[in-house]
């Protein structure tokens, strides 16, 4: 819809871009089973199914990516939209760190497998399993 190469160009890598992030991060939600298993997971619902318009002025376009049943629009969102500071910083207790630190152990990776998944499938790819 457009003669523009550079914009064809860069919506091109994105939209690649996309993909292969969803490869790498399907892989790695496997590779934690059974604490994770890919699809059981909900979304955080305070932002499954919010939109946050980051134009700069009032031409951002509207469709069903981000206005319809489901959707609510936030035309502008504060810089941070968890509530935050928008630092990067996490506080937890001496507790929590036990907490957590047994968390890592029972989610650590498992790098040897490199099952199947939906991403390897919608690329058309017909991959062996290896477990």
């Amino acid at each position: 819809m457009t003669d523009d190469t550079g914009f064809k160009e860069a919506l091109g890598f994105l939209v690649t871009r996309e993909i292969a992030h969803q490869k790498s991060f399907e892989k790695a939600l496997h590779s934690i089973q059974p604490n994770f298993p890919q699809g059981k997971l909900p979304g955080v619902p305070e932002f499954t199914n919010v939109y946050y318009n980051m134009s700069n002025g009032d031409d951002a376009p509207r469709g069903p990516w981000n206005e319809g049943p489901g959707w609510e629009f936030v035309e502008m969102p504060e810089p941070s939209v968890d509530g935050g500071d928008g630092l990067a910083n996490v506080r937890v207790s001496e507790n929590e760190v036990e907490m957590l630190s047994a968390m890592a152990s029972r989610t650590a990776f498992a790098t040897e497998t490199n099952p199947v998944t939906g991403a390897d499938l919608g690329a058309g790819k017909d991959t062996a399993v290896s477990k």
